[in-house]
């Protein structure tokens, strides 16, 4: 793209700045009827935005040859500017405030309409001076070179100096979107009775109520973006095969993944696909039955526990503190164990960094391809730093050194020591687990091995506020328990840590505990009788 903003901005008149079409509709189905021909509203839609010929024709013919095209087109016109005259301009939502802040800010513009010189000015008087720097109409091209050709577009963008490529055309009708993609601009297509599809170098909005300048420039940049994968946040405008979710009025949320000719159905209607392909994220889209449903591209949090699984994810509220108490850093080298379905490989992948590698240890080959194609949905590509093992880590590690290690398995404990021969000194264990037992025995365990740091278990729980006016309180609801973290660091060889003086409570190692004991609690201490019996 040349530009970070359109050279000039080309205006469609009918439908995109004044809702003439009614008129020209309701003048067809009124001059073909009283004259005993039948005339429907799709056919009226079927020529917005095409050549005048091409509708004065189908009246002739509606007609059975009682009038000729020529005749049609008299009658046509006169009727139609009848009702300018009569009637006052019917701006559309929002036009005229942009089309006034564009020519404020001095970039030019251009009105390129199919409809003739004749049936246009009856309106034209009615606008402010100067809005436009030239008019583009149905007289100024043969027929053949009106819309949808691209001749109009490339007209107006020479008599204002400009390259078509470097200009914005903003157009209601699947014709007009063409003659501007056609000329090499950008469209912005709006809805009408003959909404433009989806097409590259095109944007789609409902209309421009509210659409201020800034919005425009925005709106022309998107179109122009090429598809990215969510972990680049996507790109452009929304395109098939994109996951996007829906947040119902109650904030509940639905993910899909975009399919052309598609349908999402809630209990309130359905949500057509088409209605968000070719838009931007951040809209509003209507089931069938009213409901509005708010359409964003998912980020790495919903998408983590909105992806296909075979095994359960780490949850955001895990991984966020896995990546900081874990200090993962970009070109680290991480030891992952096991995958799972890829929920905390995602964001360990993003920590790292291109520079860094991850390890990722699996012994289910169904949940490793699980996570493969997780992380391919996620980065649009199988990341070359980052490698599965079909393997069990407790017996088949790699040599490789690690900067930090991340065990998400069952008995964390059994791979102690194995991990604490590749992990450099320094180097962070985080070990994820569910249960307290589990916590209990690793902690132990790195006690009892030496070399490791006093290790730290947390538990971390998420609650939302609900804040309104005066009515400020926690929610109802909260992201409490899913597991807790255990992080140590491991020493340089053949060190270990100076023994933590401990009290432990009556009991805690005594014999009935069978587990590993920390190197300063013998298996005596706790059969000292307790406090309240001596």
């Amino acid at each position: 793209m040349p530009n970070d903003t359109p050279s000039a901005v080309l205006w469609d008149f009918d439908g995109t700045l004044v809702d003439t079409e009614p008129r020209w509709m309701e003048a067809e189905t009124a001059i073909v009827t009283s004259r005993g021909g039948a005339w429907s509203d799709e056919q009226g839609v079927s020529f917005i935005g095409t050549p005048l010929v091409e509708v004065t024709t189908a009246m002739s013919e509606a007609l059975e040859g009682a009038i000729t095209p020529a005749q049609a087109e008299t009658l046509l016109l006169d009727q139609v500017i009848a009702y300018h005259r009569e009637r006052p301009v019917p701006w559309c939502p929002g036009s005229r405030e942009l089309l006034e802040e564009v020519r404020a800010a001095q970039i030019p513009c251009a009105l390129v309409t199919g409809s003739t010189r004749s049936a246009i000015e009856p309106l034209l008087e009615h606008f402010p001076e100067g809005l436009f720097d030239t008019v583009i109409t149905y007289d100024d091209l043969p027929p053949e070179q009106n819309k949808p050709a691209p001749q109009p577009y490339l007209l107006a963008a020479s008599r204002l100096g400009v390259d078509a490529a470097d200009c914005l055309v903003i157009e209601d009708s699947a014709s007009g979107a063409r003659a501007g993609n056609g000329a090499g601009a950008t469209v912005v297509a709006l809805d009408g009775p003959a909404t433009p599809p989806p097409a590259p170098d095109r944007v789609h909005v409902h209309n421009l109520s509210g659409i201020r300048l800034p919005d425009l420039v925005k709106l022309w940049n998107l179109a122009h973006q090429p598809a990215a994968a969510p972990a680049q946040g996507g790109g452009g405008v929304l395109r098939p095969g994109e996951r996007v979710t829906l947040t119902d009025p109650k904030g509940r949320r639905h993910s899909l993944v975009l399919v052309e000719g598609g349908v999402f159905h809630t209990t309130k209607g359905a949500v057509r696909h088409d209605d968000l392909i070719g838009g931007p994220q951040g809209v509003v889209v209507t089931s069938a039955g009213g409901m509005d449903f708010l359409a964003m591209r998912p980020i790495l949090s919903e998408f983590t526990v909105t992806m296909p699984r075979e095994a359960a994810v780490v949850y955001p509220k895990e991984a966020a503190q896995i990546v900081m108490w874990a200090d993962i850093f970009p070109g680290a080298r991480v030891l992952e164990a096991g995958v799972g379905s890829g929920g905390l490989t995602i964001p360990l992948l993003r920590a790292i960094g291109p520079h860094g590698r991850l390890t990722s240890y699996e012994r289910r080959p169904e949940f490793a391809e699980v996570a493969r194609t997780n992380v391919e949905a996620f980065y649009g590509r199988l990341p070359q730093n980052w490698r599965v093992e079909l393997a069990d880590l407790a017996t088949d590690i790699s040599p490789e050194p690690v900067d930090r290690a991340v065990l998400d398995m069952l008995a964390p404990w059994e791979c102690v020591e194995v991990v604490g021969d590749v992990l450099v000194p320094g180097g962070v264990l985080c070990c994820y687990v569910a249960t307290t037992t589990q916590m209990g025995r690793v902690m132990d365990t790195l006690r009892a091995a030496g070399g490791w740091t006093e290790p730290q278990a947390t538990e971390t729980t998420v609650r939302d506020w609900h804040a309104e006016g005066l009515a400020i309180r926690p929610s109802h609801g909260a992201t409490g328990h899913t597991g807790f973290l255990v992080i140590a660091r491991r020493l340089a060889p053949g060190v270990t840590a100076p023994m933590r003086k401990r009290r432990p409570a009556p009991g805690a190692y005594g014999p009935d505990y069978h587990g590993p004991r920390p190197r300063n609690i013998s298996e005596h201490d706790q059969w000292r009788p307790a406090k309240e019996d001596r």
